[in-house]
Formats: structure tokens, C-alpha cells, sequence
């Protein structure tokens, strides 16, 4: 080789080199270990604090409806993630597996949606949070329809959500479901800012309020109850003609519902069913009209009726023509009922077939009310003996 073409060939190399570091510097980022930027990540405008995060239902890892009506009472967090994601998504889940441990004893709760739902199946969640160890009924892993995920995260949080493609955020909810802060959980100083403002609103005293949707048009209840019906007839599960007058003489709870609601309905036919175990054998009655009888026939409505163990003596799943559960709705129970809507409360009937009282199956403190009225008005059970009956004598 000639000397000129050995001196060309190492200008050559050398210029590729310092074209590469000049590259790989400006791809660094600033000194100090800033963290890697992810082309998923998306920023939008900011996000309005100190507003209600309305409560949404998704599926979970377990397969299971969860409703974040459950958490109201808890300060939680939200956050976005897809399984298949190797920086970022995981660098924050591992934040959040930090702040899981730091406030193991204090009851906030986490909960990590998914912006790649055709992938991160139920199965692939509970791998994927198994990896991070999530403890169940602490932090929960969410699914769903990709159009729902949409909406859930772009109205209620306030920012950008696509597939594979979500903000990189922590929002942080406070007991009464108002948003009260986000936070990046990779950059450490808004990470040590997000620990303090859970322990501020874990401090928060907190005091329930019924929030009643503007649909539910219930009677306040130092007003007099608007019960214009006396009783209704309707077809059961074992399509058999249901007369409420049957009913004269016994306490009864009557509710709204339909088949294929996949969150509030279970929950408060989960409630009822633990009503029903309670007072079994103390006369307890229980009537379930669906809001969408054009899909829950009789037969759909019995096959429903089983997944609580509905006893069909006790336990009435009722449908008929929709005018006329609307009419019952407003004239029986003084209430809205729209097609698969209606509100969560159940109707605590009297003896005389009159509405007594309702109560909202979501708030803990309404049930145990519930739960004490019921135990005044219906009369022990039948291997009860009363304290004061003597002993027979021999």
C-alpha cells in the first residue's frame, strides 16, 4: 500500500469514528443519568387537578369485573403500561412495586391499565404483575376493549392513549376520587414528591358523600315516597306468571339489573346474595327485574339466577315489556329505569307492599344499615328459641 492511501484510509476512519461519537453523544442526554425516552410515551396538555376521576369498570388479571367504585374510601393510583414495553413501562412499574412495599400497611392501592389489549391478555397480566409482585387486591392489572380503554383514559385522565402509546405519568386519586396530582415515577424528584403527597392525603380525614347519579331520581328520603302502584305482574325465570302481591306479608327487597351488565349488577346481586345467606331462615324475599328484557328472557334470566344460587321460591328474577318495567320503575318505585340503565340502590319493601326505604349497594355504610333495619323487622328464625321461653318440664 502507498503511503498516501494509508494516510487516506485512517482520515476516513477517523472521521466515521468521530461522527459516532458525536452521535452516541447527543443520544446520551445531559450528564447525570437522566432516563431513557421512549417514543411511546405521550405527552398532551396538562391535566386538571382537583376534579372527580368518575369510577370506570375493567376486566382485571383475574378475569374478574373491577370496578373502581370499590375504591372510593382509599387513596390509589393510576398509571398506563403495556406488557411488551422494555423501558419505560418497566422502569415505572418498578416504582410502583417500591410504593407498594413503602405503603404496605396504609392501604393505597394501585391500579395499571393496559394500552395494548389484543396482546395483554388476563393470562399475560397476571404473568407480567407475578414478575413484579403484585400483591392481589392491592395492585390490579386492567384490560378491556381498546375503544373503552379510549375513552376511560382520555376523558377521565385527561391524556393521550393509543395503542402501545399512553402518557408515562402516575395519577394519584384521593379518598373521595378527586385527582390530586401526577407524577413521572422515573424522574426521581417528582417520584419523592408523589411519596409525599400520599402521605398527606393518607392523613386527609375522610367523609363519605352519596353521589347520586342525575338519572336516579329517588325521593329524598324526608320526602314522602311518590309510590302511585299498588303491585305489578311480571313473567319469571321459570317463565311463570309473578304477581307482587304474593309477596303481602313478607319484607322484600326489590332492585333493577340485566344479564349482561359486566360490573354494578354482579356487585349488587353479590350483595343481595349475602343478604339472602344472612336471612335465610328468617323469611327474607328478593325480586330482580332486568332492564333489558329484550335479551333476558326467561330462560337467560334462569341461567343468571344460578350463578347466585338463587333459591327461585325466594328469589325472583323477573322481565317483561319494557314500557311496563318503566311504569313499575316510576309508579312502585318512584325511579328512572332506562334500557340497561338503572340505579344501584335496593327497595326495602314493607308487609303492605309499600316502599319503606332504599339503599345503595356500592356504599358500605348503607348496607350496614340495611343489614341492622333487616335484623329489627324480621322475626327470628324458626330454631331460635326466644330468651324467655321456659323449658318443658318433664
Amino acid at each position: 500500500m502507498k503511503p498516501s492511501t494509508g494516510i487516506f484510509v485512517s482520515a476516513v476512519l477517523l472521521i466515521l469514528l468521530g461522527l459516532t461519537m458525536f452521535w452516541a453523544a447527543i443520544n446520551r442526554g445531559p450528564s447525570g443519568g437522566s432516563p431513557p425516552v421512549d417514543d411511546h410515551a405521550a405527552e398532551g396538555p396538562a391535566v386538571e387537578l382537583n376534579r372527580e376521576i368518575p369510577p370506570f369498570q375493567l376486566t382485571s388479571a383475574q378475569e374478574e369485573t373491577f370496578d373502581t367504585a370499590s375504591l372510593e374510601g382509599d387513596v390509589w393510583i393510576a398509571s398506563f403500561f403495556f406488557t411488551a414495553c422494555p423501558s419505560i413501562c418497566k422502569m415505572q412499574n418498578q416504582q410502583i412495586a417500591i410504593l407498594q412495599e413503602d405503603f404496605a400497611d396504609q392501604d393505597v392501592k394501585f391500579v395499571s391499565i393496559t394500552c395494548d389489549p389484543d396482546n395483554d391478555t388476563p393470562a399475560v397480566l397476571r404473568q407480567y404483575a407475578e414478575s413484579f409482585q403484585a400483591k392481589p387486591g392491592v395492585w390490579t392489572f386492567l384490560t378491556g376493549d381498546m375503544q373503552q380503554l379510549k375513552e376511560i383514559t382520555e376523558d377521565s385522565f385527561q391524556v393521550a392513549f393509543e395503542t402501545q402509546t399512553h402518557s408515562d405519568r402516575l395519577m394519584v386519586v384521593d379518598k373521595n376520587g378527586m385527582l390530586r396530582g401526577t407524577f413521572r415515577a422515573t424522574d426521581s424528584t417528582e417520584f419523592m414528591r408523589a411519596k409525599k403527597l400520599l402521605k398527606e392525603l393518607l392523613a386527609e380525614p375522610y367523609t363519605p358523600q352519596e353521589k347520586e347519579d342525575p338519572k336516579d331520581e329517588v325521593a329524598a328520603k324526608d320526602e314522602p315516597r311518590k309510590q302511585t302502584m299498588d303491585s305489578f305482574q311480571l313473567t319469571d325465570g321459570l317463565d311463570q306468571p309473578f304477581n307482587s302481591k304474593s309477596l303481602e306479608g313478607d319484607i322484600w327487597l326489590g332492585s333493577f339489573f340485566y344479564t349482561s351488565c359486566p360490573g354494578s349488577c354482579i356487585m349488587q346481586n353479590m350483595e343481595k346474595a349475602k343478604l339472602r345467606n344472612e336471612f335465610k331462615d328468617r323469611g327474607l324475599k328478593l325480586v330482580s327485574i332486568t332492564c333489558d328484557p329484550d335479551n333476558d328472557t326467561p330462560a337467560a334470566l334462569a341461567g343468571y339466577a344460578e350463578r347466585f344460587q338463587a333459591d327461585p321460591n325466594r328469589w325472583y328474577f323477573c322481565t317483561g315489556e319494557f314500557d311496563y318495567i318503566q311504569k313499575i320503575g316510576s309508579d312502585f318505585f318512584d325511579i328512572k329505569v332506562e334500557p340497561q340503565y338503572h340505579s344501584d340502590r335496593v327497595f326495602l319493601v314493607g308487609r303492605d307492599g309499600k316502599v319503606i326505604d332504599s339503599f345503595r349497594t356500592s356504599l358500605k355504610e348503607q348496607m350496614e344499615t340495611l343489614h341492622e333495619t333487616l335484623d329489627e323487622m324480621l322475626p327470628a328464625a324458626k330454631d331460635e328459641a326466644p330468651e324467655n321461653e321456659t323449658e318443658k318440664k318433664d
